[in-house]
Order: C-alpha cells, then sequence, then structure tokens
C-alpha cells in the first residue's frame, strides 16, 4: 500500500508540472517527499544488557530552496511521520539473559516505546550531470530534530503498569546521495540519506543509545521562474 501511495503521489505531482515551470534549474524549487525511514540503535533496560532495536516508519515532507544552475542548490525543509514503535517485547527473552532471575521466572516484565521524531533540515546539493536527462547528485547539511518519546513498563501480571514521556531535541550532521532525472520539467529523485540522532530521550530505567535513522526518498522537485 506505501508502494501504490509513493507512485501515486509522485505521478499526481509529475502532471501537475506545467510550462509555468523553468526548462533549467536556476531559481527557486518546492518539493515534495515521501520516505521509508529506519531507526537503529541501542537499548539497555535495568542493567541487564543492551539489545539492538531496529524499526521503521514512513515518513513524509516538504522541502524548498534556491539553486544557483543545475550543479548547485542550496535546500531545507521539513520531515515528518509516523510513530517508530517497539511493544510488547520480553526485554529478558530479547536480549537473551539465561536463566531468568528466579524472582520473574512467572511473571516477566515487559516494555513499550514510542519515538515522534520531527525535523528540520538545511543542506547544499552538487548535482553532477550525465547527459541532460540523468544526474547524480550528494547532499552535505544539518538536521535540528526533535522527539517525544512515551513508555511503559511493568508487569501485568502483578498490575503493574507504569506511564511516563519525556521531550528531547538536538542538532547532528546529514548526508546523502541519489539519482535524479528530468521528467515534465520536474526533477524525479530517488535518494538515500543518513543522520546520526545519538542518544535519545530516556525513563528511569531504561536507555536508547548511539541512534541513527537512514532514509530511502522518493521526491519530486519543481524550479518556479
Amino acid at each position: 500500500m506505501r508502494k501504490a501511495m509513493v507512485l501515486g503521489v509522485l505521478g499526481l505531482a509529475g502532471t501537475l508540472a506545467s510550462p509555468a515551470f523553468a526548462d533549467d534549474f536556476t531559481g527557486f524549487r518546492l518539493g515534495i517527499n515521501l520516505n521509508e525511514d529506519q531507526l537503529e540503535g541501542d537499548f539497555a533496560f535495568q542493567g541487564l544488557g543492551v539489545q539492538e532495536i531496529n524499526n521503521n516508519r514512513f515518513g513524509y515532507g516538504l522541502f524548498g530552496g534556491w539553486a544557483l544552475n543545475r550543479y548547485l542548490a542550496f535546500e531545507g525543509g521539513l520531515h515528518l511521520g509516523e510513530s517508530v514503535n517497539s511493544e510488547g517485547v520480553n526485554y529478558l527473552t530479547a536480549i537473551n539473559v539465561a536463566p531468568v532471575p528466579p524472582d520473574l521466572e512467572d511473571d516477566v516484565p515487559f516494555f513499550k516505546i514510542r519515538n515522534d521524531i520531527k525535523s528540520i533540515d538545511a543542506s547544499v546539493v552538487g548535482s553532477l550531470w550525465i547527459g541532460d536527462k540523468f544526474s547524480f547528485f550528494g547532499r552535505l547539511g544539518g538536521m535540528y530534530w526533535k522527539t517525544e518519546t512515551s513508555y511503559s513498563y511493568g508487569d501485568l501480571d502483578d498490575g503493574i503498569k507504569y506511564v511516563d514521556s519525556i521531550d528531547d531535541s538536538g542538532f547532528a550532521p546529514m548526508g546523502g546521495v541519489g539519482l535524479q532525472t528530468v521528467l515534465d520539467r520536474a526533477l524525479m529523485r530517488i535518494e538515500y540519506q543518513y543522520v546520526d540522532l545519538g542518544d535519545l530521550p530516556t525513563g528511569t530505567y531504561f536507555g536508547q543509545f548511539d541512534n541513527t535513522m537512514s532514509s530511502i526518498s522518493f521526491s519530486i522537485v519543481w524550479t518556479i521562474r
């Protein structure tokens, strides 16, 4: 369904391109993007060990900027998406603690985490053209991110459940590489992006460390005269 949505939105956006957009790509630009984001990191709970977390989400965004010419542009955008969830995980099993401590044999605790990540970014984009229709491109820049983390943990067999939330924000370098082509007086792109978020906000009993987010992005860019 997500793939169909990606193709549908990009197809519709392509049909909306009109002669009002310039044949070359110097000037102001506007774009939309759809992404498959992957959040990876280390999760630690109550000193019992470290578990690797690897979760996906569907993301989307809007961006704009200015192109000096077809080789160099400056872009900035807003990136949103679904929550990144780690739910219903038996942390003792997940981190391969064996044997299970005697006092936890019957009632094994749980945790659930939801990370809502929003960001704005700014970058420089350079393009290397192969003929008039295709080019490789790369970007370097920075991202300001804000995370709202909600978590719950406890033991339902004993009627114990703790719920809390915490917010955090930070700045991280970002980079990307991709391929773009000219279609209907617009640029169609596929791009891989990477950003090192570092440590995300944590609760009293657990931590989220060394987090990175990578994305496969499909986007369309219009240049406006």
